[in-house]
């Protein structure tokens, strides 16, 4: 059972056997079919199918490949991976599906649980025992992405120029900016907010900034912290209640609540105020794991029939 990540900058392969042990990880390039070029795609295709020969000698040992991506919702994008794919030699089944989903398995090693991601993006999502999934957010930085690393990248942004400005005042984010960016006038951080060459990632990567600020107790950093953790619960209220998960498992993953513990500190202690018996639990497995169990599942129900019991 195979199953590929595919990250911004790189894809995760883990291969499991058919009683689920771990036999192979490897890594190689991005899949991302939206900001990557048709052959830098297929260098990562070849590169981890050339990883799976040498394990197995032969493709048709492989009985089920599952595949998650952001972005994945492009038709285009699922049919370009499907026919590669083939082209390269693949005859299982193949499943591909978005990146939340392969985290919700890879989570909870089965497919009931809530997922919240807080990265460079945010999004909710969850399963529950009969099937239903719901999701929030992930709707992309120009509409939606609250929470986000993202979104506290701007935050931090529009703050620095209203200290600038004088429209705010008792802040250190300003000369935070400055120092991380490496630059001495509020027109140089215009530039960089609005290079060519931008991405949303540009953005995202100033969200440090913040834990800097609230060790200095800038309590302008404390309302971005606070904005942020509010935005990510109200994506959780709606899926716990559509899914009656409201006493089931959640984990929380993505940079922003593995690695800020100031924003994350705040989500669960919100969260312990709206859905008490929500039982916040750490991860099992990463999304690559959780993209071979899904292969898996869908190989067990197939060929050999029965229920999922992980």
């Amino acid at each position: 059972m195979v199953g590929w990540d595919g990250g911004g900058t790189k894809t995760s392969m883990k291969v499991l056997d058919l009683d689920g042990n771990t036999v192979l990880c490897a890594n190689a390039g991005s899949l991302n079919y939206n900001s990557n070029p048709k052959e830098e795609i297929r260098k990562t295709i070849n590169t981890l199918i050339a990883k799976l020969l040498n394990l197995t000698g032969e493709l048709s040992d492989c009985k089920g490949m599952c595949i998650s991506a952001a972005g994945i919702s492009n038709r285009e994008a699922s049919s370009f991976l499907t026919s590669s794919l083939e082209q390269s030699g693949i005859r299982c089944e193949i499943n591909i599906v978005g990146d939340h989903e392969a985290a919700l398995y890879g989570a909870f090693g089965k497919p009931e649980g809530i997922i919240l991601i807080s990265g460079t993006g945010s999004i909710c999502f969850g399963m529950n025992q009969s099937g239903q999934k719901i999701r929030t957010g992930g709707y992309g930085h120009l509409i939606d992405d609250e929470g986000s690393g993202y979104a506290i990248g701007r935050d931090i942004l529009s703050t620095a120029v209203q200290i600038y400005d004088k429209r705010i005042t008792n802040s250190n984010i300003l000369d935070l900016v400055y120092e991380t960016l490496g630059v001495h006038s509020v027109e140089e951080i215009i530039q960089y907010t609005y290079q060519s060459n931008w991405n949303k990632a540009c953005i995202a990567s100033l969200s440090p900034v913040i834990l800097k600020a609230l060790k200095r107790n800038d309590p302008h950093a404390r309302a971005i912290c606070e904005k942020a953790s509010n935005e990510l619960v109200r994506l959780v209220i709606p899926v716990a209640k559509m899914l009656t998960l409201e006493q089931g498992k959640m984990a929380l993953l993505g940079g922003i609540l593995t690695h800020y513990e100031p924003i994350k500190n705040m989500v669960v202690k919100k969260l312990a105020d709206e859905l008490p018996a929500l039982n916040i639990v750490e991860p099992m497995y990463d999304s690559a794991t959780g993209a071979a169990i899904i292969a898996r599942h869908n190989y067990l129900k197939e060929y050999i029939g029965g229920s999922f019991h992980g």
